[in-house]
């Protein structure tokens, strides 16, 4: 029989953390989520489902009549009520407050009393909008109190879980700008491995106890280095760790996308602290194309056409060609453009396509995306935006380029009459403008730039490298560089989707933290 360890996911979002720790395969142990809190309502539906999904050994055939729009929501859940009620106990639509924190603190306790394991794992990623270097400026020049805004401290609710469940091992993610984040000119970042490192003590501080709430301190290690308190594995002294060794680059671990964040190691110091687990390097960098290729080609709608049929699409696209739009592009550039405009002869969906070829190079990295994907009829979440007219245009020059120049342009590479019709951008200052990579091609033979919820509102930075589809990704596609499996599906509607795949952690990165945590685990004495 395998240990079953309960997790407890606060700040869950769609769930990216809990699917890597869930998708484990261990002889020993395996984890099971116990409770996941999230506030926002479409990312708690998605969490729903797939709560709903992991108490079966195999998925019903109702449920995939749910993914492919043959069973609504209510029915399917009504076909199998024990297994809805497990889920809805275990993801929960609830806003993490300083006021509410115990209420959240007692369901937790509640849910782990379900479980033979004295021992959970916590795992989470406060949000980050006060750490990011974007979100920063953007707060700093909006509002005058930006010091005093609470956001900077909302790792003090996950500060304070983990001092009242004193879990065996607690994993934390944010962004790589709380490395230099302040506050009252205090750096944030050794004060929260501080606070974090002894999380009884603090609590007692902050809510003025009488007595800390546990005893329990933490080594708080970096995934990505092997350290030990005094001495590293060669004997020698240990370079004290800096800020940025904290940092995990997903590219790194066979995430096919440039994603750098913090994550922290949290582990409780009665386990043994020689264990030297961390995060296993590969060789090679997992790019675009290795993803995204196994999936059909797909093409957006216009905004100003009520209705985008094929014959449209071909017609816009000659239209800016001889309408003059693509004037002035390089001769390279333009050979191609014309080249595509004459190629387009085999008409693309708008999305609801089957698959067409298998994911990637590796029998792997296939099962991991395609798993349990038998019974679907279409693939998820992959209808493509809208997009005005003079976008797809630039999209189309866009992808050329990258093509023939093997770079995604810059502001300065466009031609004056698609240079995009904003206040700050003109044919004068396009080289010195604001944001002068705002027209983005996901080049398809290296990693992803970080996939951010940014996307939600423009495709501008996500352009699919294929020129015969001139687009942003869609939800699916942004969702595999995520590297959620193709029948994790999101809940909401495309914006909401595109928002929750952003705010993620990609699972497949989790799987790979949580086969570190479960040899922490196993070394706890039985």
């Amino acid at each position: 029989m395998k240990t079953i360890i309960p997790i407890i996911d606060i700040f869950a979002g769609p769930g990216g953390l809990g699917e890597g720790f869930s998708q484990l395969q261990d002889d020993k142990l395996k984890f099971k989520i116990a409770l996941s809190v999230e506030m926002n309502e479409h990312a708690h539906k998605t969490l729903e489902l797939r709560a709903f999904y992991r108490q079966f050994d195999k998925a019903p055939n109702e449920y995939f009549g749910y993914l492919n729009g043959d069973v609504n929501r209510e029915a399917l859940f009504a076909a199998y009520p024990v297994q809805a009620a497990a889920a809805k106990n275990e993801a929960w639509h609830h806003e993490i407050t300083e006021a509410g924190i115990q209420d959240i603190i007692d369901r937790a306790q509640q849910s782990l009393k379900e479980f033979a394991s004295k021992e959970c794992v916590m795992i989470g990623g406060p949000p980050c909008q006060a750490y990011s270097t974007a979100g920063r400026s953007r707060m700093k020049s909006k509002n005058k109190d930006f010091e005093k805004d609470p956001r900077h401290f909302l790792y003090r609710h996950y500060l304070r879980m983990v001092a009242k469940l004193s879990p065996a091992v607690f994993v934390m993610e944010n962004v790589k700008g709380l490395k230099s984040a302040t506050i009252d000119g205090q750096l944030m970042f050794p004060k929260i491995m501080d606070e974090l490192s002894r999380p009884g003590e603090i609590v007692k501080e902050l809510d003025g106890l009488r007595r800390a709430p546990s005893r329990a301190e933490y080594h708080i290690y970096s995934l990505v280095k092997v350290e030990s308190p005094g001495k590293d594995l060669a004997g020698g002294a240990v370079k004290p760790l800096t800020p940025s060794d904290y940092v995990i680059r997903a590219e790194d671990y066979g995430i096919p996308q440039r994603r750098h964040r913090i994550i922290l190691l949290g582990v409780r110091k009665d386990i043994d602290p020689n264990l030297a687990e961390r995060l296993v390097k590969v060789t090679g960098v997992v790019t675009t194309a290795d993803v995204l290729d196994g999936l059909p080609a797909v093409r957006s709608g216009i905004t100003a056409y009520d209705d985008t049929t094929w014959q449209d699409w071909v017609a816009a696209m000659q239209e800016g060609l001889h309408g003059g739009e693509f004037d002035h592009v390089d001769p390279k550039t333009l050979k191609r453009i014309k080249q595509v405009i004459k190629a387009q002869k085999v008409s693309l969906d708008r999305g609801a396509e089957k698959y067409t070829a298998p994911v990637g190079k590796t029998r792997a990295l296939h099962q991991w995306y395609r798993n349990d994907c038998s019974r679907l009829n279409k693939v998820l979440n992959h209808a493509p935006k809208m997009h005005m007219l003079s976008d797809i245009w630039r999209y189309l020059f866009c992808t050329c380029f990258a093509e023939v120049h093997q770079r995604t342009p810059k502001l300065s590479d466009f031609p004056d009459n698609l240079l995009p019709k904003h206040g700050n951008v003109d044919a004068d200052n396009k080289k010195i403008a604001k944001f002068i990579d705002r027209f983005k091609v996901q080049i398809s033979t290296r990693a992803a730039t970080t996939v951010m919820s940014h996307i939600s509102k423009d495709g501008h930075y996500y352009i699919h490298s294929d020129p015969m589809q001139c687009r942003a990704w869609t939800v699916r596609e942004a969702a595999r560089i995520q590297t959620f499996p193709d029948n994790y599906y999101f809940e909401g509607g495309k914006t909401a989707a595109y928002h929750q795949v952003g705010n993620a952690v990609p699972p497949r990165l989790a799987w790979q933290i949580a086969k570190v945590v479960a040899e922490y685990m196993k070394a706890i004495p039985t």
